[in-house]
């Protein structure tokens, strides 16, 4: 598992640099501001991996609870710094909840300039930049406070999480959603402050569902009747809106498998106390390779990002065979002892 979070992690650190590049250098001047956008969101995915690779977190479910868990033996951080690193990783899941829903509103008000100017008058846009933030620590701190690993919670996943991962549950920092802790009669019971606070990320998962789903399927109709006026629209703008939005489908399935869907099954399972061992590996390894993806679509569909690449490798290749054809004429010049133009001259 640490593996592949640091292939995916260093992946998505390449891949999306290379894609701000692109976006800051090679984009069309009608980008306006989805150009920065973009940027904000490639960036805050390079931060993410950064710290999905620093937190190594662990995604377990045991019966009624899951937990995030991270070994800190060896570590410089100590149990209870390395429950705030884990919080902060939630939270930045709890961001990318958001930018999935902001990204499909603004693209809508991108191409209806009614719902633009009605609900994004002038720099009123860059509050799509803020929401984001908003969610992040609103989800981090719901970990915070009602997420905390307890005697009580070491006690009941210290044989599971010993036995999955050979790590003392001493040595493990987390955070345990425990939908129904067992009373003094020894049954299990709901415990209210803890529904409240999934309900709170329901709220999110499912508030950035309803954005992505509904404005994707208004963006859709409207570009569709954008590109049918063909005696208002020029060719150029049609085919970059084609473009941007033939990728934001294409990330609308990403995180759909990667990240809605896993985090959908690990939150509602262990609510009614169903244990998926499944799980464990599911959810840990498509969040970590959520990111890693995700810049592929801009840079595969969007045409000036797509032609930026290629050209990039044809010079790559082209300096390749240059030098591969001078080493030979170098080559049969020393062997001949010519260095006169008619050997240099037979092989270019």
């Amino acid at each position: 598992m640490n593996i592949f979070q640091i292939i995916c992690a260093v992946t998505s650190i390449c891949l999306n640099l290379v894609l701000t590049y692109l976006i800051l250098s090679k984009s069309p001047k009608k980008l306006g501001v989805y150009k920065y956008l973009m940027c904000y969101i490639s960036l805050f995915e390079v931060y993410y991996s950064i710290w999905d690779m620093m937190t190594e977190p662990i995604v377990h479910s045991y019966k009624a609870a899951f937990v995030v868990l991270r070994d800190y033996n060896g570590s410089i951080f100590n149990r209870d710094v390395s429950f705030v690193l884990v919080c902060i990783y939630c939270g930045l899941f709890g961001f990318s909840m958001a930018i999935f829903g902001v990204h499909f509103i603004y693209r809508y008000g991108a191409v209806n300039k009614a719902f633009s100017e009605r609900f994004l008058p002038g720099k009123w846009v860059y509050m799509l930049f803020a929401i984001p933030l908003w969610y992040g620590a609103w989800w981090a701190i719901l970990c915070y406070i009602y997420f905390y690993f307890t005697d009580v919670t070491d006690a009941y996943m210290k044989d599971t999480i010993e036995y999955h991962y050979g790590i003392p549950i001493k040595d493990s920092s987390y955070i345990i959603v425990y939908f129904q802790p067992t009373g003094a009669d020894g049954k299990p019971h709901p415990d209210p402050k803890i529904f409240f606070a999934i309900g709170c990320m329901w709220y999110m998962i499912i508030s950035s569902m309803f954005s992505v789903f509904y404005f994707g399927m208004r963006c859709y109709w409207q570009i569709r009747k954008t590109i049918s006026q063909s005696a208002t629209v020029s060719t150029t703008t049609k085919n970059l809106q084609s473009q941007l939005f033939n990728a934001l489908v294409v990330q609308t399935f990403i995180p759909l498998v990667l990240m809605y869907i896993p985090i959908g099954i690990l939150f509602f399972f262990p609510m009614v106390m169903w244990e998926l061992p499944f799980i464990t590996e599911f959810v840990g390894y498509t969040i970590a390779l959520y990111p890693a993806i995700d810049p592929l679509p801009n840079m595969i569909i969007i045409k000036v990002y797509r032609n930026a690449i290629v050209e990039f490798f044809r010079k790559v290749i082209g300096r390749g065979k240059r030098g591969e054809g001078q080493h030979s004429i170098n080559t049969v010049d020393a062997a001949s002892g010519s260095n006169g133009p008619r050997s240099v001259n037979r092989f270019v």
